[in-house]
């Protein structure tokens, strides 16, 4: 598709609501704002960047994180939003790229509306000669963005292959925290997890969690909802998921922060990685034909 702005501004843009942008760096952002909220939504990796409710108790405090240092550039991850990592999660054995190839590439944009007060946008992408070089399978990828008083993504992988594909993935969700000091993650409690920062090793977490230093682990056999309270501002932040049976919790703390070229070293204290994911043993097998979802939403109500 064209990513001209004024012919994505014609096509898909929706008077007084959407509208497209390319105002930092080189990346064409979609730039979005209801009585409800506003959001933003970058083409490259159909990446989500922005969803903050209009909450004036709260002072409108994002829910999404994005770092004040990250790169909005052709080709590189941005540091923050909603990454879409896929056909892997993490490191991959033989490629260098972590967490895929389509988080930076130009996805299509297929669909924007609004739909019972909600602004959706549909995004898509497919194989092509260089992802073949990367993974060899025909497939198609779906993110469907839904935001109003929630935000939702799902997304949908089709096998267009004449042969089965298995693949690790996740939406790679930064929210965005007052201080990670005073913050505690229920839901996750009586769930068995891979510790990254110990070699995988596996453990049980046998209280809510807290944060004292870097966090990033695997949850496992997760289904449950989430909840991310944040006393200092009186905010819960609901995640609830589908198609995912592993959690990822993560936090890189002052020091790794601050080895990120794209990410402030203070920054580590306002935001944590709350994922749905199919990551670890959480693989999915995907025959000919047949299509996988993976889902999330999330969003917010007053602690007190």
């Amino acid at each position: 598709m064209d990513h001209d702005l004024e012919t994505l501004n014609q096509q898909f843009g929706i008077a007084g609501v959407l509208k497209f942008v390319c105002d930092r760096g080189d990346l064409v952002e979609a730039v979005i704002e209801t009585d409800v909220f506003r959001g933003r939504v970058a083409l490259q990796g159909a990446q989500v960047l922005d969803w903050t409710p209009k909450d004036g108790g709260r002072g409108e405090m994002p829910v999404i994180w994005t770092s004040k240092q990250a790169v909005f550039q052709t080709g590189r991850p941005v540091r923050g939003g909603i990454p879409v990592c896929w056909p892997w999660f993490g490191d991959h054995p033989e490629n260098p790229q972590s967490h895929g190839f389509v988080r930076n590439r130009l996805w299509n944009l297929k669909k924007t509306a609004v739909e019972g007060g909600n602004v959706v946008l549909v995004f898509t992408i497919s194989d092509t000669s260089e992802t073949r070089l990367l993974w060899d399978h025909a497939f198609e990828l779906t993110l469907t963005v839904t935001m109003g008083e929630r935000l939702s993504l799902d997304l949908v992988t089709q096998n267009r292959d004449s042969k089965p594909f298995s693949l690790t993935q996740g939406l790679h969700t930064y929210l965005h925290v007052s201080d990670i000091d005073s913050v505690t993650i229920r839901g996750l409690e009586g769930y068995y997890y891979l510790d990254k920062l110990r070699g995988f090793t596996r453990d049980y977490q046998d209280d809510v969690i807290r944060f004292a230093g870097e966090f990033d682990r695997i949850y496992l056999g997760t289904s449950s909802e989430v909840l991310v309270e944040d006393p200092d501002v009186n905010r819960v932040i609901h995640v609830t998921k589908a198609g995912s049976h592993s959690t990822v919790v993560w936090n890189p703390w002052a020091d790794k922060a601050d080895a990120f070229v794209d990410m402030a070293r203070e920054e580590y204290d306002q935001m944590v990685c709350v994922e749905a994911t199919n990551a670890g043993d959480d693989i999915i097998m995907v025959q000919p034909g047949q299509s996988k979802h993976l889902a999330t939403t999330i969003w917010v109500r007053s602690l007190y």
